[in-house]
């Protein structure tokens, strides 16, 4: 747990005294973004599904072109481990490296060009969860980032744009098609109005998920429709409700500042509604987990784009509400905002705690574990 907390904390208590101008924060995005592409790619069995990514790069060394073709892995995924793996590199780990350095880039990329204060994105970006994920569902993560860089053309109205970033996403995870119709959702503005709509719609959703859930696994994911135990929980609920009463609060808080956000800039709107479905999605993922990977988008947005914005008016509103009181405007931020990490915090501790998305151990490859040379495996199955 040490080393999650002191990572975090180093990673983001350089950004105070850097970001003080853009050539600073040029600086720490690069050396924040070179801290988590390192802590990431050296990582060795840390994650659920690190085995899998695993198993399949070495298995891609001895299949042909025509057996990935039908292999379920999404193409934009499958022919570049093929290749890289037989061109490049024998060795499973380049490829976590490889992923490590595309999450850690557009990261990067994004907290650069949207926020002054990239350290809230990075901290906000932690204890959400999603470096956490990034672990895990990697090629989701890579689906979800093609997304958001797509994103900026629904600012500019422009769908055929929108929908060929979308079904490029695509060839990375299928779950990015889900992202089609968010190109009119998300333009919706969140107001009492719509907000009641979408509860109501919520609620009828949550009771009669289960006709929807097993209609689209039998005709689209019938791995799910037709699992046993191993898989099946993904369709079943169970999990304790803390995550969604978490992005729940957060919800309320940026919806409180909703006209503020969208008067400093216009997209805060379309931002919103992605905090909004990062906690729609998790709370129907309290019925079924796995609707909660949909949410990943939206949760990348909300954590490093949204949030950060969201404190930085939440500072502006006590500069304006205590502007004769300079001890109060001081207290009142300083209290709110020690509550606000601290909840944050809170979070952190409990997802490392409860082992989420398999981060305990920490383990890299300069510890000494069992390590498994892919081209033995790979000249073993020739014979």
């Amino acid at each position: 747990m040490f080393i999650y907390f002191a990572f975090l904390a180093v990673v983001v208590l350089i950004g105070i005294p850097m970001c003080r101008n853009k050539t600073g924060k040029a600086v720490y995005c690069s050396i924040a973004g070179i801290a988590l592409f390192v802590f990431a790619a050296i990582r060795k069995y840390t994650g659920f599904d690190y085995n899998l990514y695993a198993q399949i790069y070495v298995d891609y060394l001895s299949m042909d072109l025509e057996k990935i073709g039908v292999h379920r892995f999404e193409k934009g995924i499958a022919m570049p481990m093929k290749l890289f793996g037989n061109v490049m590199y024998y060795d499973y780990q380049w490829m976590f490296v490889g992923y490590a350095f595309i999450f850690a880039l557009v990261l990067m990329i994004i907290l650069y060009r949207t926020s002054d204060k990239p350290y809230l994105g990075v901290f906000f970006y932690f204890t959400f969860g999603v470096y956490f994920v990034s672990l895990d569902f990697m090629r989701q993560m890579v689906a979800a980032f093609v997304v958001i860089l797509g994103m900026r053309y629904i600012k500019t109205n422009q769908f055929f744009r929108y929908l060929l970033v979308v079904i490029f996403a695509s060839c990375f995870h299928l779950s990015a098609l889900v992202m089609i119709p968010f190109y009119f959702i998300l333009k919706i503005k969140l107001t009492p109005v719509t907000l009641g709509l979408y509860t109501g719609a919520g609620i009828l959703i949550f009771i009669f998920s289960w006709p929807v859930i097993q209609f689209l696994t039998e005709h689209f994911l019938p791995k799910y429709y037709h699992a046993g135990e191993a898989v099946g929980h993904e369709l079943s609920g169970g999990r304790w409700p803390l995550y969604t009463i978490f992005y729940g609060v957060f919800f309320v808080l940026a919806f409180l500042f909703r006209k503020r956000l969208e008067k400093k800039d216009p997209m805060n709107h379309v931002w919103l509604n992605c905090m909004f479905f990062t906690f729609y999605f998790d709370l129907i993922s309290l019925k079924h987990n796995i609707v909660g990977r949909l949410a990943i988008p939206f949760i990348i947005v909300a954590s490093a784009i949204l949030m950060p914005r969201v404190v930085e008016c939440f500072i502006e509103w006590c500069g304006e509400k205590f502007r004769n009181s300079r001890k109060k405007k001081i207290i009142v931020s300083t209290a709110s905002l020690f509550v606000v990490t601290a909840a944050c915090l809170g979070m952190y501790g409990y997802m490392i705690g409860t082992n989420f998305n398999g981060i305990n151990p920490y383990q890299t490859i300069y510890d000494d574990t069992p390590w498994v040379n892919p081209q033995e495996v790979w000249e073993k199955s020739d014979k």
